[in-house]
């Protein structure tokens, strides 16, 4: 009966440090923008990664060397490595881990860019993504910490799609 005691007061002192002892929690952000424009035009400038830099915000190029893992350069410096998971013409679907996210201030980041015909002269473009904050302990340092990730993911879907938007809009 005793034993049975001190396991129920060891549990009740250790289980509120188990319940609020975990790191961060997975975040998730989802933009889309409709523009007018055929989505096999639209694929085709997605799909063709070496000029990646014609219509993302953040990344410049993507150098294939033919292996998984790819370097990635970016308009802000930083280098990071990414590995595509999916180029997928039939569902018009970019699917890339990064695995080195250079200035963007997220861990194990994961993204998906689709392209969806709504009807004969619009599209729908989604970027979504999930990743955690940069700082995976607790207790993150400001600059580091969920807000700062979401806003960082945030501001760079929309400022890409709005960059796609106008590089369809010129073709």
């Amino acid at each position: 009966m005793n034993k049975i005691r001190f396991f129920k007061m060891i549990l009740f002192l250790i289980f509120p440090g188990l319940l609020f002892g975990h790191g961060p929690t997975r975040q998730k952000v989802s933009e889309s923008v409709i523009i007018n424009g055929e989505a096999g035009k639209a694929w085709s400038l997605i799909s063709n990664l070496a000029k990646i830099g014609d219509w993302h915000s953040q990344y410049k190029s993507i150098k294939s060397k033919g292996e998984d893992l790819q370097p990635v350069s970016m308009f802000a410096g930083g280098p990071g490595v990414i590995q595509i998971l999916a180029l997928d013409p039939e569902k018009k679907l970019l699917k890339y881990r990064l695995k080195k996210p250079g200035i963007i201030p997220v861990n194990n980041y994961s993204g998906r860019l689709r392209v969806e015909q709504i009807d004969s002269d619009k599209i729908k473009i989604t970027y979504k993504g999930a990743f955690y904050r940069k700082y995976l302990n607790n207790d993150p340092p400001p600059e580091e910490n969920d807000d700062v990730a979401i806003a960082a993911v945030s501001k760079m879907y929309i400022e890409t799609l709005n960059k796609f938007g106008k590089q369809i809009s010129r073709k």
